[in-house]
């Protein structure tokens, strides 16, 4: 099961595991992952687990900035949605959420084949 960790100046704050559906990131209280600083917007972020359209028990996480006013970026890169990878980093304000997800690692280094006509 995919989970963040979410950690501020290099220290593990929190972390929490990710269901399918949506997940809200925010300074409000009505946000599944509140982040009261004011550096994050009242609903800065959402994250989405669904299932793999193409691998039975694999599962996609997807990250979309909800127009948050610092933005959300991934490994220093600024994203308006993006499919959100094991080991990647999400910044949030002056917060880091890592993207675990030990799920996927077996299928990270599978080997491409090319057609015989390419080869």
């Amino acid at each position: 099961m995919p989970k963040l960790v979410h950690t501020r100046d290099g220290i593990v704050v929190e972390e929490y595991e990710l269901k399918d559906g949506t997940v809200t990131i925010g300074r409000r209280p009505d946000c599944n992952i509140q982040i009261d600083d004011l550096s994050v917007s009242g609903k800065h972020a959402t994250v989405s687990v669904k299932a793999n359209q193409y691998m039975d028990g694999l599962k996609d996480v997807y990250i979309e900035d909800a127009g948050s006013t610092n933005g959300t970026k991934i490994n220093g890169r600024r994203i308006k949605k993006h499919l959100f990878k094991h080991g990647e980093v999400a910044q949030i304000g002056t917060h880091e959420l890592t993207l675990v997800d030990e799920g996927t690692r077996a299928f990270e280094t599978t080997q491409v084949l090319l057609p015989d006509d390419e080869v």
